[in-house]
């Protein structure tokens, strides 16, 4: 591969994760951790070593139960979503829950969830405020 092919492979891969990072919908609302903190617009992120939102209350806390499939914190948000220690940055969109960028996020006719307004079963319902 020429250095000129691996620039533009780089900064389409810096495109396409900052796009992945802002959200999938143009009229975003601001959004809240499961520890009551306001975050970023759009999409709330993931760790990867535990599968919790990043900066929560939960996220890396100690003595959590792992996911025997996974690895992660069973129930997280990232629980069975991704690998564990992924470098690729992972994210759940705050206007449906999904995990932003996927085939299901912000998808019309999903069943939304009547306590939290998110898509229903989805990895970030209930866990985003």
């Amino acid at each position: 591969m020429s250095s000129k092919n691996a620039s533009r492979l780089v900064l389409a891969l810096i495109l396409m994760s900052l796009a992945f990072i802002t959200g999938c919908n143009s009229k975003q609302k601001a959004a809240t951790d499961s520890a009551g903190q306001r975050v970023a617009l759009g999409a709330v992120s993931l760790c990867s070593g535990c599968g919790q939102i990043k900066g929560s209350a939960e996220c890396c806390k100690p003595d959590q139960v792992l996911c025997s499939k996974c690895g992660l914190v069973k129930g997280s948000p990232g629980c069975c979503q991704m690998p564990k220690g992924s470098t690729e940055p992972v994210a759940l969109c705050t206007m449906c829950g999904q995990v932003a960028g996927s085939a299901s996020c912000c998808k019309p006719g999903q069943a939304l969830c009547p306590k939290c307004g998110l898509v229903k079963g989805s990895p970030g319902c209930c866990k985003i405020k």
